[in-house]
């Protein structure tokens, strides 16, 4: 009509949107930080911008997508699969992990069965840059564990994630299929001695989810095995040597960045255990028992501070890099 104005807009607004995203990024890069072995984020920022190291992971982006719709088609099936239903106590304890770590969301993809044996109980796949992130989880493997060492597992696994390690198992997962070329090949190749630096990362993501200096050695010493099946994977890349990796673990385990997280923990009993003595309704578990004794007294606190003689994330980085013998 005339005289009368009329709003009208060109598209949706995302700056809001964009703005969450880039939060988002700078959030997750600064708790990678927090904990990763330096020389690992090296690595991933020299593939980022150097010329023959972007052409060799490239390869593996173009491969992805192929590589996804096969896997999809033999052995994996989506988490909202109906034949294959996830018990939703693993799946808040996968989101707890995430969100201790920041880590990325990742898309969660099942192994069917028939797989077992070939796959770890925890795989991190998929294309560089966080274009697509899968974390292939072995159900019934995982839930026969104890709930310490299912963390450490999940936790390792969100913190390959984390640290853009993705790329490489897909690489060598590539490699021995129909999808593999030769760029890939020789990606595989150049890069599997880095694999095994990648490793440290991952392990003091799980320490950091599990909470337990002796379950994570546990788990790496004894690393569990498939349900009824073959416990090494013949494609994935091999490990760093054992003893090796357990004193990384024990060296972290003494770092300030380990002791914040346990002091949270800390922090988080003592809420729970206040709001039970008050008669509060606690959460889901083993605190939520209804109303609290009437003799029932406050527990002890428990120590929450980080010591002062608590290590630096450099000083635990220079000592492993110096047994490495890395520059």
């Amino acid at each position: 009509m005339p005289g009368t104005q009329t709003n009208v807009s060109n598209g949706p607004d995302l700056t809001h949107f964009v703005q969450h995203r880039q939060l988002d990024i700078y959030e997750q890069g600064m708790a990678r930080q927090g904990y990763a072995y330096g020389v690992d984020l090296r690595r991933s920022r020299w593939l980022a911008s150097s010329t023959v190291g972007n052409v060799l992971v490239r390869a593996v982006d173009r491969a992805w997508p192929q590589l996804a719709r096969h896997l999809l088609d033999e052995a994996v099936v989506p988490l909202a699969h109906e034949g294959r239903p996830v018990p939703i106590k693993l799946l808040r304890e996968l989101s707890e992990h995430t969100s201790l770590l920041r880590a990325p969301v990742p898309a969660v993809r099942l192994l069917r069965p028939e797989q077992r044996g070939r796959w770890p109980l925890v795989t991190a796949l998929g294309a560089t840059h966080g274009g697509s992130l899968w974390l292939v989880l072995d159900v019934d493997s995982l839930l026969a564990l104890e709930p310490d060492k299912r963390a450490f597992l999940l936790g390792a696994g969100l913190g390959h994630l984390h640290c853009e390690h993705a790329v490489f198992f897909s690489a060598h997962l590539l490699a021995g299929r129909r999808e593999g070329n030769s760029s890939i090949r020789a990606l595989q190749s150049v890069l599997t001695p880095w694999t095994r630096v990648m490793m440290f990362s991952a392990d003091r993501a799980g320490l950091l989810a599990c909470g337990r200096l002796e379950t994570a050695v546990s788990v790496i010493e004894n690393p569990p095995v498939p349900i009824g099946d073959d416990p090494d994977p013949s494609w994935m890349p091999p490990p760093p040597k054992t003893a090796m990796r357990i004193q990384a673990l024990e060296e972290f385990a003494r770092s300030a960045v380990f002791a914040r997280v346990q002091a949270m923990r800390a922090r988080q009993r003592e809420l729970v255990r206040a709001v039970t003595l008050s008669g509060g309704p606690g959460p889901d578990g083993p605190f939520n028992q209804g109303q609290a004794p009437a003799d029932a007294k406050p527990a002890e606190p428990e120590q929450i501070h980080v010591p002062a003689n608590a290590w630096s994330l450099a000083r635990v980085d220079t000592r492993l890099t110096h047994r490495l013998n890395l520059l």
